[in-house]
């Protein structure tokens, strides 16, 4: 862990369940702070509410209670929390990227697909592409925007292991280089393994806040 002060932090943070309030709370008092250069994994079973978490934490839900705070200047940015054809619909190619992007940003999308093992297919339309390698493309966009957060749900699940171990080695490999803050759900133990901290959810509170060894 760094001794910087959190990139980003969830307060006491709740949400109202689809019922209304006679329905009670989806997520309830979630409390963790996370920091620049570290990883953060999200745990627990099923119904424990970790994409509910996620999603709050990048705005695409209302939060009711609490708040999120991310600390001023920083950039965040999300993969896995909107269907992946809905968050790559506007690509068209990925080369077609690459010729927009500034250098610094080219060079880190390059690596990312090279690492991925989608240069090869950078000039095919990516809803073209099979479901493992868009999900493995959402990732390699979201990581070339240069966030300072990135929130990721539902990474590997399901993912042949070789694209699921490049995935996760890429982020941590950014964590470690760059400062990235990642908070992703885990679904596996290798992506706990990656984690510098796990926050143990479960039917929407946090039962447990762990530092890896």
């Amino acid at each position: 862990m760094t001794d910087q002060r959190p990139a980003l932090r969830l307060c006491h943070v709740g949400t109202i369940g689809a019922g209304g309030i006679e329905s009670g709370c989806e997520i309830e008092n979630v409390t963790f702070a996370c920091e620049a250069g570290t990883w953060t994994a999200l745990a627990g079973p099923t119904a424990a509410d970790k994409t509910s978490v996620l999603r709050c934490a990048a705005g695409l839900d209302p939060v009711t209670a609490g708040e999120v705070r991310l600390s001023e200047g920083l950039r965040l940015a999300h993969v896995g929390l909107r269907p992946v054809t809905e968050q790559l619909a506007t690509l068209g190619t990925l080369a077609s990227v690459l010729v927009r992007l500034p250098t610094g940003a080219a060079e880190l999308l390059r690596e990312a697909l090279h690492r991925l093992d989608l240069w090869e297919e950078r000039e095919a339309p990516v809803l073209g592409l099979t479901e493992s390698r868009q999900r493995a493309a959402a990732v390699a966009v979201a990581v070339a925007d240069a966030p300072d957060v990135l929130l990721a749900d539902d990474l590997t699940s399901g993912l042949p292991p070789a694209t699921a171990a490049a995935i996760l080695d890429l982020l941590r490999d950014l964590v470690d280089r760059q400062g990235l803050c990642v908070v992703a759900s885990a679904a596996d133990l290798a992506s706990l393994e990656r984690a510098d901290a796990v926050v143990l959810l479960a039917e929407g509170r946090v039962v447990e806040t762990r530092v890896m060894p």
